[in-house]
């Protein structure tokens, strides 16, 4: 008996020691989804329902593996919560019997996932009855403009998003008529659903109808002061709006009342309010803005406007950084701007600006021997000022008053100086559309040769302009003609129309933009009538007033950008551009500054800035001359998927195609040129994220070049051959 005890006494310390080690326990493998597929939906797209769930599939840029951030396993957990939110958003959409089945495959031993998402929608429910409470006492006119926009129909499917807008439809309409104190707590919505039938009753309680009573305005200056006096008050009474002005800046009355679209004893409108914040707002000299209905009495709202003004002064340094001609091109800018200079929102800004190349580059003087010209460093340099004088009468339009000098030297043996005065119009005609019309601008231009121009002008643009390269007198006669001082008398009149402001995230948003350019009308008239002298080196069939040269052109060019988000980290975009001019009159060619030009890094990539054309010309001197027809295509898909400094960032891939050509001459515009001789580039580029906006770095391969003697590259491609463009945005 003892023994016996003795046996079981060992095997429960057997025991008890086996259940105290510690038992490894086999983890189990992680699981990654490698792809999800829907089938059998089609009221909501695959791309929709993606964009709601949790769960996705590991991606990566071009699939190598790189910028795909941090593996994301499997869960099962999270899965079922994705697959209650698809029938959610099935319900929104009114498909309230939608079943959805599942299939998880697991694949590599149970390291990847695939998952089939199968999506029996059924029949949708529709509205059978639409009822509306609580307009009996609103006059007959305004109940039947209200029913006449209305969004819901009797046999329309039930949406959710429909019955949103609808009652966002009704707080607008009611506020902008009057009821200034109706809110969403005023709708009430019932919706009975029985099957596939849906019944919608609005039930409004609608309040007092108003119209404006006294208005108020409120002007509070920051101004930095440690006196303990009271700040300086002016009190107005105008147009029967009262106000107060607190503050030694100087403020137009006339500018604050004719910014306030609304009136006492107008209804109450929401839209008039929203106006005249846009309108203040566009003044540039407020930076808070608020209106406050402070009281209600016998019908009439007692409202205040409440504004601060923005600093007046504003200084503003930025440094410049690209690489135009090649190499890395360095500069500086320094400006000033006055906000308010007379105290009716006039806005002065003057400012200056110089860059160089920081080292030389003889790429566009191939042609040339060293010994034949010397080493030229580029650089830009100009000053500019402009005035902004707003018009009271109509709110947001202003004439610009501008003046600007230019000095630059180019590459091409080129030093050029500029002076030019111009006034412009500016209004919007509404919120999307604006026109600038240019009614005055005359810009003085005078060019000369540096030391080998006159060679490379023989070797690279002679034959281009119709001169023979070995008659001295005619090549003379030519250059003297390119460097004679002249002027550009010009109108102008530009119209930009967009949908940017009111277009939401998801949609499609684009921007034309079409000019007209007549130069030389002016001129011509005081030409023909006034100016009737002789003057040496001219004959009567020369542009000239007063011994000097102007410019006879017309010049239209049209641009239009569309960008289109395909998900939540990428983006289509697209812009084209067609510009064309001609000379008219006693002119016969078209001034140089005014032409059209290809290549760099908001043009075609594959080339550097000005470095294209025209036609398959093959000397970049040339290309540095433009020429007056343009035909251009930029195309980019945009991916952002890391972030760096808090900015999205990521890739872009890009195609660029087109050219600039001659009117006449061997690069002239014809339909075998337009098919022999366009230019096409393609490329990948970096963009890293700041709150400046993108540092954009791009290379780009040129896969036909027209001025090679077998245009398409393929064959001769090289990874290692590529054009660099760098800057800062996104290039369109």
């Amino acid at each position: 008996m003892t023994k016996a005890f003795i046996l079981i006494a060992a095997l429960l310390f057997c025991a008890i020691t086996a259940q105290s080690k510690p038992v490894k326990e086999k983890k189990k493998p992680l699981s990654y989804v490698s792809d999800i597929r829907f089938s059998g939906n089609k009221a909501i797209s695959a791309d929709e329902l993606r964009l709601i769930i949790g769960t996705t599939k590991q991606s990566s840029f071009l699939g190598l593996g790189l910028f795909g951030g941090v593996h994301k396993p499997f869960s099962s957990e999270e899965f079922a919560r994705d697959i209650a939110l698809i029938k959610k958003l099935y319900t929104y959409k009114g498909y309230f019997g939608t079943e959805v089945d599942t299939v998880i495959n697991r694949r590599n031993s149970g390291k990847t996932v695939k998952l089939n998402i199968h999506i029996r929608e059924n029949a949708p429910s529709r509205i059978d009855s639409l009822t509306y409470r609580g307009l009996e006492k609103i006059p007959a006119d305004l109940t039947q403009k209200y029913f006449s926009k209305k969004l819901l129909k009797r046999n329309d499917i039930f949406l959710v998003e429909k019955l949103i807008e609808e009652r966002d439809r009704s707080l607008s309409f009611f506020k902008e008529n009057g009821f200034a104190f109706f809110h969403e707590d005023s709708i009430r919505i019932k919706v009975d659903t029985v099957g596939t039938h849906a019944g919608i009753h609005f039930n409004m309680q609608l309040p007092a109808r108003l119209t404006y009573g006294p208005i108020h305005v409120v002007v509070q200056q920051r101004e930095k002061t440690n006196s303990t006096k009271p700040q300086q008050k002016k009190t107005f009474t105008k147009e029967n709006i009262s106000g107060e002005i607190i503050g030694k800046q100087k403020i137009s009355t006339k500018l604050l009342t004719s910014a306030i679209a609304f009136r006492p004893g107008n209804v109450t409108q929401q839209s008039l309010e929203q106006r005249t914040l846009q309108n203040l707002g566009a003044t540039n000299i407020f930076s808070s803005m608020y209106l406050t209905s402070d009281s209600v009495r016998a019908g009439e709202v007692y409202t205040t406007i409440n504004l601060e003004t923005a600093p007046k002064h504003q200084i503003e340094p930025k440094i410049l950084l690209d690489n135009r001609y090649g190499p890395l091109f360095l500069g500086t800018s320094f400006a000033y701007e006055n906000k308010n200079l007379f105290g009716g929102g006039e806005q002065f800004r003057a400012a200056t600006e110089y860059g160089r190349q920081l080292s030389s580059d003889n790429s566009t003087l191939a042609n040339l021997n060293s010994s034949q010209y010397e080493s030229i460093i580029p650089y830009e340099f100009n000053v500019k000022s402009s005035l902004i004088l707003p018009t009271v009468k109509k709110a947001g339009n202003s004439y610009t008053v501008t003046t600007e000098y230019a000095e630059t030297k180019q590459p091409v043996l080129l030093k050029s100086r500029s002076g030019l005065i111009r006034t412009t119009y500016n209004a919007h005609l509404n919120p999307s559309t604006r026109i600038n019309f240019d009614f005055f601008e005359v810009e003085w231009v005078r060019k000369d040769s540096l030391n080998g121009f006159k060679q490379l002008f023989k070797t690279d643009l002679a034959s281009n302009i119709g001169v023979n390269p070995a008659n001295e007198t005619a090549v003379n006669t030519a250059i003297d003609s390119l460097m004679s001082t002249h002027i550009n008398q010009s109108f102008r009149l530009r119209l930009n129309a967009t949908n940017r402001h009111r277009a939401l995230p998801e949609r499609a948003i684009w921007n034309l933009d079409m000019l007209l350019e007549e130069s030389g009308s002016l001129a011509s008239l005081i030409d023909t009538y006034l100016d009737k002298k002789s003057y040496p080196g001219f004959t009567e069939n020369d542009p000239q007033i007063f011994g000097t040269t102007y410019s006879q052109y017309l010049k239209v060019e049209t641009g239009l950008s569309y960008e289109k988000s395909v998900s939540s980290r990428s983006q289509l975009a697209v812009k084209g551009r067609v510009g064309w001019m001609k000379p008219y009159g006693k002119a016969e060619s078209t001034p140089e500054e005014r032409r059209f030009y290809a290549g760099g890094s908001t043009s075609m990539r594959g080339w550097l800035f000005n470095t294209l054309g025209p036609g398959n010309s093959s000397s970049k001197a040339a290309s540095n001359f433009g020429a007056d027809i343009k035909l251009e295509l930029n195309m980019e898909y945009r991916l952002k998927f890391f972030k760096l400094f808090n900015q999205p960032s990521g890739v872009t891939l890009f195609t660029d195609v087109g050219n600039i050509w001659d009117r006449t001459g061997p690069y002239a515009l014809s339909m075998n040129s337009l098919t022999q001789d366009f230019a096409l580039d393609s490329g990948v580029g970096l963009r890293i994220g700041s709150p400046i906006g993108p540092f954009r770095f791009d290379f780009a391969y040129k896969l036909r070049d027209p001025a090679d003697e077998h245009p398409w590259q393929f064959s001769t491609w090289d990874i290692r051959n590529f054009t660099f463009n760098f800057g800062i945005g996104e290039a369109f």
